[in-house]
């Protein structure tokens, strides 16, 4: 029997976190017997407008008229078996979206990945933060029959929302790439070697705290790039490209890098981060430097399918001899590729999502 889905994710297909939560997979889960219809807050058109700075009266008329739009979905909800609220359900402050659902008497599962229970907001909207919705997610985890956590350590947050009830109904299904669309290629190297970074003008920071060491070595190395994807970035010393992320280009310039970098801090917000850039990076194949902080040991092991670093020296070091090592970088490169395949890759997860979905919506637990 087909199971159908309403999935409620803040951002469209664009948007990193829904692509790779919800919307890729569609197609994985159909095989499987269930319908999944994602249901996006803001459209492209706001997507896109949200984290320019200004524009108040456009970003709040989008907000309105979108609003709308998820009051019609939500009253609709009962038409589905099951609800998958991607990270919430509304953007802003206010419980009435949820109090909505439970009056509809619908069964939802929680999928989390990113600790989005703490305050956070980017730079171009830090003036409504007091308006963000951080408080209603506590409670969107503690009513969901079962939670889908990005790692182990949103799972022990959720499961301390969830005093009373079984462990077993929250499980970390991580982050994953379609390994079969994020394929390895064989870049050319004539000399130039390119460092790859895949992100969004929030996380810029984390490689911006790499810039000094970045630059000493593009001093060091006249053949070496940066190639900067979804932000935008200009160091001293090395040879920096900037380019706009686009759903058609990002694989094809990834596959023309050699390195991936992997830049983050060790906070309560970044262990809630679930590492996508660096599988992005093992499904390419490609040798990848991260931070030794939050679920980045979890996934690399260090010399075997990637490096791990703690400071400036070790993040120098690391990139110096795979810059110098072509041999070294594909090893590295190989092992990533097998690692990804293995544990992060959505053929090797939309079994364990779908059976999720399945107990959630059989559950018998009193309504």
């Amino acid at each position: 029997m087909t199971l159908r889905v309403l999935a409620f994710t803040p951002a469209p297909e664009s948007g990193a976190a829904g692509r790779y939560r919800v919307f890729q997979y569609r197609e994985p889960l159909r095989a499987l017997g269930i319908e999944l219809e994602p249901a996006p807050f803001l459209d492209e058109d706001a997507f896109r407008r949200l984290y320019r700075p200004g524009g108040v009266a456009p970003k709040a008329w989008d907000v309105a008229r979108r609003t709308q739009l998820l009051l019609t979905r939500l009253r609709s909800a009962r038409r589905y078996d099951l609800v998958l609220v991607h990270r919430e359900l509304w953007p802003l402050a206010g419980g009435w979206p949820l109090a909505l659902l439970e009056r509809s008497r619908t069964r939802w599962v929680f999928d989390l990945d990113d600790a989005v229970f703490l305050p956070n907001v980017s730079d171009a909207n830090k003036r409504f933060a007091g308006l963000k919705a951080h408080g209603s997610v506590t409670a969107i985890a503690a009513g969901a029959r079962a939670v889908a956590a990005g790692n182990a350590w949103l799972a022990t947050w959720a499961r301390n929302q969830r005093l009373g009830r079984p462990a077993d109904e929250v499980e970390v299904i991580p982050t994953v790439v379609d390994s079969t669309h994020w394929t390895p290629a064989t870049p050319d190297n004539g000399g130039t070697v390119r460092l790859l970074w895949i992100g969004s003008p929030t996380t810029l920071r984390y490689l911006e705290a790499w810039g000094p060491t970045l630059s000493r070595l593009g001093a060091r190395h006249p053949g070496l790039e940066l190639h900067v994807i979804g932000s935008r970035l200009e160091l001293p010393g090395l040879r920096c490209f900037s380019h706009e992320w686009s759903a058609d280009t990002e694989r094809t310039i990834s596959q023309r890098c050699h390195i991936g970098l992997a830049p983050l801090a060790d906070g309560d917000w970044e262990r809630g981060k679930c590492g996508l850039k660096l599988l992005l990076y093992m499904a390419l194949g490609l040798p990848a430097v991260a931070s030794r902080a939050g679920v980045h040991p979890e996934i690399v092991t260090p010399a075997m399918d990637g490096e791990l670093v703690g400071d400036d020296e070790s993040l120098e070091a690391a990139l110096d001899r795979l810059v110098r090592d072509p041999a070294r970088r594909a090893a590295l490169g190989r092992a990533a590729r097998r690692t990804l395949e293995l544990r992060y890759s959505l053929k090797a997860t939309a079994p364990r999502l779908g059976e999720l979905l399945r107990r959630a919506a059989d559950s018998h637990q009193a309504d």
